[in-house]
């Protein structure tokens, strides 16, 4: 395991950025929709920048990971072969219409050295595919003089590309009555509808799903025709728990379902189910226990705590103070990585060095039919940073690092 160590920005890249008023940065930001007055996001105008030679390396990380949890997923749909939670055993009851599943993964890693360690996996309800990676944009519209020798790899970017392979004229993006209220989560749904096309992807609050009907194998909304539904509602336990029978008629419908709800079946936060799948993956995993595995003389504020099936972020304990002492056998202890540091100066404020952690976007097409991967590629970089200690946590008061990603070498 390499030292944790301070990443630095090289000098000429630092100069250019330095010289640039926040107030021109500011104003690129409001503009491509990341920054507004109604829900302020922080952002380090100071980027982290990626080497080929390192984005290479985390595609290979990403191909790896995403082959072996889509091959325990497919092992997964089957109850006789997996039987996981209530959330778990529900989605398997789901109709799985399609021979192709395809989505957009975020797989978060922590970074030590020439390490990265992957300790969380999302396939429903992934965020920030539009809205965060406006950062990137805004720094190299500001900076233009970078555009020669970055390039800000944008996630809805391979969405369209992915949509126009699977041949999806027309989607709909079903989301909450009040997104409007979560004005990032609303700006993050028009980014993405401006970003697909020629893809015409259409805005569904939930109050109109009545308006959609489904005959013959087609779904239609208002008369139009409908290729495919991205879930954007409904992917979260609760939600999906609520609102089953409206899964079940989209994924009835004929439709397309990207971000098939059944992937929640591979976001077990005990990553060692992937090894059996393929050894390699372990390079990249934190050493990980059952609490039995863990003796009485184990200082628990050392490691972190995780119940197993909570999804997304939820149920994570970072140096816990005691252990579970009922239903044990629901929660993991993983290592607790020493995160590498980064310099930041943000848009509000905030400067100082910091801990962060690296979010890699994946596009993915997955059959299920030959259990093979189709196609799999890193498709944009999120980064947060922890402005105290190690908790990396937009909502506790950290920010967004803009990913530079170097072009590719002749």
């Amino acid at each position: 395991m390499h030292e944790r160590m301070l990443r630095n920005l090289a000098d000429d890249v630092k100069a250019e950025v330095e010289a640039v008023p926040m107030e021109r940065f500011r104003a690129h930001l409001e503009r491509l929709l990341f920054f507004d007055e109604r829900d302020p996001n922080d952002v380090s105008i100071l980027p982290l920048v990626m080497p080929w030679s390192r984005h290479l390396a985390y595609q290979r990380a990403a191909e790896t990971i995403c082959r072996a949890a889509l091959h325990g997923y497919a092992e997964r749909l089957d109850p006789a072969r997996f039987h996981g939670d209530d959330l778990q055993r529900l989605v398997q009851t789901f109709p799985l219409q399609q021979d192709v599943i395809s989505g957009n993964a975020r797989f978060d890693f922590l970074e030590q050295g020439n390490d990265m360690r992957l300790v969380e996996m999302n396939f429903v309800g992934v965020g920030t595919v539009g809205h965060s990676l406006q950062a990137t944009l805004a720094l190299l519209e500001a900076v233009p003089a970078l555009k020669d020798r970055y390039v800000c790899l944008h996630p809805t970017s391979a969405f369209r590309e992915q949509l126009l392979r699977g041949g999806h004229g027309t989607v709909a993006l079903l989301t909450k009555d009040n997104d409007r209220d979560y004005y990032a989560s609303w700006l993050d749904r028009v980014i993405i509808a401006e970003g697909v096309k020629p893809v015409r992807m259409i805005i569904v609050p939930r109050h109109q799903w009545p308006e959609f009907s489904a005959s013959g194998g087609t779904l239609s909304f208002r008369g139009m025709h409908i290729d495919a539904v991205y879930p954007r509602e409904m992917t979260w336990r609760k939600s999906i728990e609520a609102g089953a029978d409206w899964c079940r008629f989209f994924l009835s419908s004929g439709a397309f379902c990207l971000d098939h709800w059944s992937l929640v079946l591979a976001e077990e936060k005990d990553l060692r189910f992937l090894v059996p799948h393929d050894r390699a993956v372990e390079q990249y995993l934190p050493r990980t226990w059952s609490l039995d595995e863990i003796g009485p003389d184990v200082d628990p504020t050392g490691l972190v705590l995780k119940r197993k099936h909570d999804h997304g972020g939820e149920g994570v304990w970072v140096a816990p103070t005691e252990l579970p002492s009922v239903n044990r056998d629901d929660y993991v202890l993983q290592e607790r990585i020493p995160m590498d540091r980064i310099r930041v100066r943000s848009l509000l404020g905030f400067e100082g060095v910091v801990s962060y952690d690296i979010a890699a976007h994946i596009s993915f097409d997955y059959n299920l039919r030959t259990r093979s991967l189709l196609a799999c590629n890193v498709s944009g970089y999120l980064s947060r940073y922890a402005p105290h200690g190690d908790v990396v946590n937009i909502s506790q008061g950290g920010g967004v690092i803009p990913v530079l990603v170097e072009r590719m070498r002749a």
